[in-house]
C-alpha cells in the first residue's frame, strides 16, 4: 500500500511544478505585453530602439534602419543563427552516415557551402578577437576596408549567414529526399 501512495503522489508533485512554471511564464509574458508602447507611438520609449532609429544612418552607413538593425546592431544574433544552421547541417551529415545514404555531388556542394560559410564567419570573427576588437566589430573591418568599413562588414556577415542558412536547408532537404527514396525503394 505504501508504494502505491508514493507513486500516486509523484504526479501531483509534477503537476505542482508545472503549474508554478506556467504561472511564472504567464507573468513574464504579461509583463512583456504591458511594457509594449501604445499603438501609434512613433517614438518608442526603449533606449536601444530610439538609438537604432535616430542614429542608424550615421553609425552604420545604412540609410534603411531595418538593414542597420539586422546586419549591424544585431550581428551577434546572425552569428548564432549561422552556428545553429551549421549544427543542422552536421546533423544531416550524421543522419546520412547512420542511414548509409550516398551523398550525391549536389548534396556535397550544398553541405560544403553551409559548413565553409559558417566556418569562414567564425574564423574572420576570431581574427577580430585576436586584434583586440570585439567579434566581427566595425573596428576590425575598419582595418580591412577603411572608414566605410561598417557597412561592408555588415554585408559580409549577412551574406555569409544567408549562404549558411540557404545551403543548410537545401542540404537537409537533399538528405531527407534521398532517405525517403531509399526507404520507399524508388
Amino acid at each position: 500500500m505504501k508504494q502505491t501512495n508514493s507513486l500516486s503522489s509523484r504526479p501531483s508533485s509534477r503537476r505542482f511544478w508545472v503549474w508554478i512554471l506556467l504561472l511564472l511564464l504567464s507573468a513574464t509574458l504579461f509583463h512583456g505585453l504591458v511594457s509594449l508602447p501604445p499603438p501609434g507611438d512613433t517614438n518608442p520609449t526603449f533606449h536601444a530602439a530610439s538609438r537604432y532609429l535616430d542614429r542608424s544612418a550615421d553609425e552604420t552607413g545604412f540609410t534603411c534602419s531595418f538593414l542597420a538593425v539586422l546586419l549591424d546592431y544585431r550581428s551577434f544574433d546572425l552569428v548564432l543563427l549561422s552556428l545553429f544552421f551549421m549544427s543542422v547541417t552536421l546533423m544531416a551529415l550524421l543522419l546520412s552516415a547512420v542511414e548509409n545514404l550516398p551523398l550525391r555531388v549536389s548534396g556535397r556542394v550544398w553541405t560544403w557551402a553551409s559548413l565553409s560559410s559558417s566556418l569562414t564567419l567564425l574564423v574572420v570573427g576570431s581574427i577580430g578577437l585576436k586584434d583586440g576588437s570585439n567579434f566581427m566589430d566595425y573596428e576590425f573591418w575598419a582595418g580591412v576596408f577603411g572608414s566605410s568599413a561598417r557597412a561592408y562588414g555588415a554585408w559580409i556577415t549577412g551574406g555569409l549567414v544567408l549562404l549558411t542558412v540557404a545551403s543548410s536547408l537545401i542540404s537537409v532537404w537533399k538528405v531527407w529526399t534521398h532517405g525517403k527514396e531509399k526507404r520507399l525503394g524508388h
